[in-house]
């Protein structure tokens, strides 16, 4: 265990079990594995071959980089201080919600969120139309969770003050198109893991964390893996 001090409380980091990640593993659309040279250590594998990890991208105006520090910076405060009013929509699968940077040409950046899901299989869309517009291509119950985690931060946005930029769109987009993700957490259920390696005490999110309510907190450091096709017999799935 360790302990994160921080202006509103302390943060207690927990190490994650390998059944408590069993639970990212069933819902996650690819595979958690573990590396060959340390058993302990894990992988979300985001593509596997030619195959990648879709998301939902939630794309704003484009901005100078002196803007985009400060609007990166604020994006990854706003989806923490949103992982509460997401978690109270009781869904079971997994969220991950990001931040990403994306340098433009002419000193111009791209910098909004990025949100893959892994839904629950054995939920079924109880709406049409935009309630389930992302749900073929990502799978049943997708949609809702993406809508759920926009609301969560829009609502975050309104208790912390924090503003966020109006999107140009909302659209599907493969992984490697969303460049310079900041990944700090991961969501399955009522578990929120924080997955950045290594911890750096001084980070912002702790604060935030701690001021949603969030005292409390597993730990265990995944990578991004990307894997050739088809999946090698010595990497063990967890």
């Amino acid at each position: 265990m360790k302990i994160i001090p921080t202006v509103a409380g302390t943060l207690e980091l927990i190490k994650a079990s390998p059944d408590q990640l069993r639970g990212v593993a069933r819902y996650w659309p690819m595979e958690l594995v573990t590396t060959t040279d340390d058993p302990e250590r894990f992988a979300l594998v985001f593509q596997r071959g030619e195959q990648e990890i879709v998301g939902i991208q939630l794309q704003p105006p484009d901005v100078s980089e002196s803007a985009a520090m400060l609007i990166h910076h604020r994006n990854r405060i706003l989806i923490t201080a949103a992982l509460p009013h997401y978690m109270a929509k009781g869904h079971q699968g997994v969220m991950i919600p990001c931040a990403y940077y994306k340098e433009k040409p002419e000193g111009m950046v791209e910098t909004g969120f990025a949100l893959f899901v892994g839904p629950d299989p054995e939920s079924r869309p109880s709406a049409s139309g935009v309630q389930t517009v992302y749900d073929e291509r990502l799978g049943a119950g997708a949609t809702a969770m993406v809508l759920d985690m926009v609301t969560a931060m829009a609502a975050a946005s309104r208790e912390h003050q924090l503003p966020v930029m109006t999107f140009l769109g909302i659209e599907l987009m493969p992984r490697l198109a969303m460049v310079g993700l900041a990944m700090p957490f991961v969501v399955q259920g009522g578990q929120v893991f924080a997955i950045k390696d290594p911890v750096e005490d001084d980070d912002p999110v702790w604060e935030h964390l701690v001021r949603a309510g969030i005292s409390r907190l597993l730990y265990a450091p995944l990578w991004r893996a990307a894997l050739p096709s088809p999946p090698p017999t010595e990497t063990p799935q967890i």
